[in-house]
């Protein structure tokens, strides 16, 4: 298929039976010998199909060569949760029309990062094509191995398929703040340390300054392969009817101010002068820049223009749940359901980039340039204001007093009096502000002074494991400005007089209290969430114990403090907490209760993910099996993952095979007996049989009522002992230690003890090292593992646990485990390994794939 049939084929309907042709710079795109750095075209023409277009033919339709090295997944990044629904139905739709929607049938999966479970387990995947699609906030964490709204399990993970083997596109750049300059580290890093497969980024604007990409990581040079891919004259030839559309525009009578900040001096009459700016069968857009606003003009419209022959009103922002604004912004945006009186949408900015609308009129308050720029995009995208009778465009600006720079911080947010100033001053001497016009401005908006992550601070993210607060190291400040960053909240119904929520357990092939899935999560400002907490929930008795954080390491509900909230969270919201409309979304009130949870398929429902070891119900399976299944597991995904020659297949199969002798220790051995007590004693188990958290215990001969705890046992711990005490003169034997023991994501760089767990008793005469369920001197049964290895049988030694070197049973000295790791992290060479971060991680994930598909076959699905 050539990419003319490609796009004609994309965008085949009833209405247009031939579909439409590429434009020039999309043809150029699909076709250039390698992927630009940016791409600047103005906004209405067509850059997400662009790049989704341009990547699934150079993946899927061009020469062999080609489709060999286009990454196998396309990271689509926005700014605003608004749009990520929008971008997601368009590559759905493409996908369907070229018949490859399905992932299970060879075809390109579409999965959305937005936090909750719905993600498509895409990351069980990763020999198949995909386009992930995202904010900001959910695909940078993920790159930065510190996810928003996931488990800190899965971590490792997403980082690994999101830093190989990927086309990262970032849109709409000129909104993204801090996000740009970290995206732009993150290419530089991905560079400097290697990745399995091509990893490139592409950033989209039609305002974007190619020089605010260059970054102390990521230069530019002069004989450095940086190029733009733009708008040529044989593409202004064919867009003429866009470039010249017209947009007049001028000051509305209206100033926002000191004297204006109340809802009545301010939402009543814009509320009048949007009435009567909007025409009968057209579409107005008023965009504001604070949510408080949008919603105090939405309560002022639809008050004012109550009635059967009114015109439609709609409030747009993101501070919806995902299942309330959906519903509400398809029906808004389909211009073909424009009543005879017309429709009417306040937004924010989260309106101004991407989203496929023209609007007749539009308002909108003062902004930065760049911004404004992209306002104007939607008023008459199309053109074809003005044309058979049609209503003729209008745009009206509202001005921000910034006299008093100092007073005016409070009613400039989200933006500086000073960029407001720039922005004046260039729109003051326009009276249109058409494609055509704009070309001709240019407003230089200085560059702010942005926190800018360094190669050691990605290095210091690759560990997991939080400190000894149970903190973590916080990159909120490298993915938006800091008065942007969110938390997730969702509201679920429970008895309230029983103080906490219920524990979420399994019931048959029900889960009773579910993990939140995307659908209910509504996104809210950290600092107005502290606040809720602080002044509203804690002052009343009823609704003191309405706000919880899920307890990982404890498998247990905790109260949520304003101390504990921090970017990305996801917090629990009893109904009665308030806060939520669906007509208004997030809006802090107690009173706007109690809140109607979000119906949830239950097909979809997951237990939140917990430090101790949940089994699923299914048949009883022992730990030779299970070896056996992972490893061929692992030995199936090398037959299907091609692409990538370097890979050590070899260790990593063998380390699919040795990943699970831990569980012949009599901890575990006492948890499956203690599980299902059917099971034979003759037998070493991986899994019981039987659903539910295994509680850790080695049974006690003299007292059987009183077995020996071992809270947080961790098994993957005692394999990768076990295998470096027999393995460590071997050139790889670090490296299949450390797959071994990453393959839950709970044991990585550092060993030590968690506050949950306690050592030996001092009467034992053992030496005090424990860590993880394991005491130093543990014995370990010996166990044929099945690929023709024998795991003797042993004592495991912790030693390696301390800092510095440890002289091991043969007597020579060995580096310990967290110097043994940092140097397959750093890339340094040791024994003919090297990997780094990425690979690294890229590593751990095949046989954790390799866990999940063999646990899969053993009947644990």
């Amino acid at each position: 298929m050539t990419i003319e049939e490609l796009y004609r084929l994309a965008y085949k309907t009833k209405a247009s039976p031939d579909g439409f042709a590429p434009y020039p710079y999309q043809l150029r795109l699909a076709q250039r010998e390698s992927w630009p750095q940016v791409l600047s075209v103005p906004t209405g023409v067509g850059k997400t199909a662009a790049a989704v277009l341009s990547w699934l033919y150079r993946r899927r339709f061009a020469d062999e060569s080609t489709r060999q090295a286009t990454p196998r997944r396309l990271v689509y990044c926005l700014p605003m949760r608004t749009l990520v629904e929008q971008t997601a139905e368009a590559a759905r739709t493409w996908l369907t029309q070229l018949k490859c929607p399905d992932p299970e049938e060879s075809g390109v999966g579409v999965h959305l990062l937005m936090g909750g479970t719905d993600d498509g387990k895409w990351y069980e995947h990763p020999e198949r094509d995909a386009i992930l699609i995202g904010t900001q906030d959910m695909l940078l964490s993920r790159a930065l191995n510190r996810g928003y709204g996931m488990s800190r399990y899965a971590w490792p993970v997403q980082y690994a398929l999101l830093n190989n083997d990927c086309l990262w596109v970032l849109d709409e750049t000129q909104l993204m703040g801090v996000g740009l300059t970290t995206s732009a580290q993150m290419q530089g890093f991905r560079r400097s340390l290697e990745t399995f497969g091509d990893c490139r980024t592409l950033w989209m604007s039609a305002t974007l300054d190619d020089e605010s990409l260059v970054t102390i990581d990521h230069p530019k040079s002069d004989d450095d392969d940086w190029t733009t891919e733009k708008l040529e004259a044989d593409d202004e030839q064919q867009i003429s009817h866009l470039l010249t559309a017209a947009k007049p525009c001028e000051q509305a009578e209206l100033t926002l101010g000191p004297d204006s900040k109340k809802a009545k001096d301010y939402a009543q009459p814009l509320a009048e002068i949007v009435a009567e700016a909007h025409c009968e069968g057209t579409l107005t857009l008023v965009v504001m820049n604070r949510v408080l606003r949008a919603q105090e003009l939405f309560t002022a419209l639809t008050k004012s223009l109550d009635g059967d022959a009114s015109a439609d009103v709609t409030l747009i922002h993101s501070r919806f749940r995902p299942a309330d604004r959906q519903q509400a912004q398809s029906a808004a945006l389909d211009e073909e359901t424009i009543p005879p009186a017309g429709r009417i949408i306040v937004a924010t900015q989260a309106i101004e980039a991407g989203v496929d609308l023209s609007a007749t009129t539009m308002l909108t308050e003062l902004a930065p340039w760049s911004s404004l720029v992209q306002r104007f995009g939607r008023c008459n995208r199309r053109g074809t204001c003005g044309e058979k009778g049609t209503a003729a465009a209008r745009v009206l600006w509202i001005d921000i007093e910034t006299d008093n720079a100092r007073q005016a911080v409070e009613w400039s947010l989200p933006y500086k009096p000073d960029d407001l100033d720039r922005a004046r001053e260039a729109i003051s001497a326009l009276d249109d502000v058409g494609p055509q016009t704009l070309a001709t401005v240019s407003v230089e908006e200085p560059r702010p002074i942005v926190h800018v992550i360094r190669r050691k601070d990605l290095l210091d993210l690759f560990d997991t494991t939080p400190d000894l607060s149970g903190n973590d190291l916080d990159v909120s400040r490298y993915i938006r400005d800091s008065q942007d960053t969110d938390v997730q909240v969702y509201w679920r119904d429970w008895d309230i007089k029983e103080k906490h929520p219920p524990k979420p357990q399994r019931s048959g092939d029900a889960v009773n209290f579910a993990a939140p899935q995307r659908e209910e999560l509504c996104s809210v400002p950290v600092k107005q969430f502290r606040e809720f907490l602080n002044k509203k929930l804690s002052k009343s008795e009823k609704t003191k114990h309405a706000a919880w954080i899920w307890d990982t390491l404890e498998s247990a509900w905790q109260r949520c403090s304003s101390n504990d909230v921090h970017p990305g969270q996801t917090i629990l919201l009893h109904t009665i907490a308030g806060g939520y409309t669906r007509e208004l979304g997030w809006t802090g009130s107690v009173k706007d209760q109690p809140v109607e949870p979000i119906p949830l398929p239950s097909d979809e429902a997951e237990l939140p993910e917990s430090m101790p070891y949940e089994q699923t119900e299914g048949k009883p399976l022992s730990v030779q099996q299970h070896l056996a299944d992972v490893g061929n597991a692992a030995a199936d995904l090398q037959a299907s993952l091609k692409g990538h020659g370097d890979i050590p297949w070899e260790a990593i199969v063998r380390a699919a095979w040795w990943h699970d002798v831990g569980k012949a220790h009599p901890a575990f051995q006492g948890a499956m007996r203690a599980a299902n007590d059917t099971l034979s004693d003759d037998e070493l188990w991986a899994k019981s049989g039987a659903a539910g958290y295994l509680e850790y215990q080695i049974p006690n001969s003299e007292d059987s009522e009183h077995p020996q705890r071992r809270p947080g046992y961790r098994h993957e711990l005692a394999s990768a002992l076990a295998w470096l005490q027999q393995h460590d003169d071997e050139p790889d034997a670090d490296f299949i230690a450390y797959l071994i023991a990453a393959h839950h994501g709970k044991v990585r760089l550092s060993i030590r003890s968690m506050p949950n767990e306690e050592g030996p008793p001092a009467t034992s005469g053992t030496d005090s090292l424990f860590a993880r369920g394991i005491w130093q001197g543990d014995e370990v049964p010996a166990i044929e593992i099945g690929n023709g290895d024998v795991s003797k049988s042993q004592a495991l030694d912790l030693r390696l646990m301390q800092l510095g070197e440890y002289t091991a049973a043969d007597g020579q000295p060995r580096p310990s485990w967290l110097s043994r790791m940092l140097a397959l992290r750093d890339a340094k060479q040791r024994d003919g390994q090297r990997f780094g971060p990425f690979k690294l991680a890229y590593l751990e994930t095949l046989v954790r794939v390799a866990d999940w598909r063999g646990s899969k076959a053993g009947g644990d699905a």
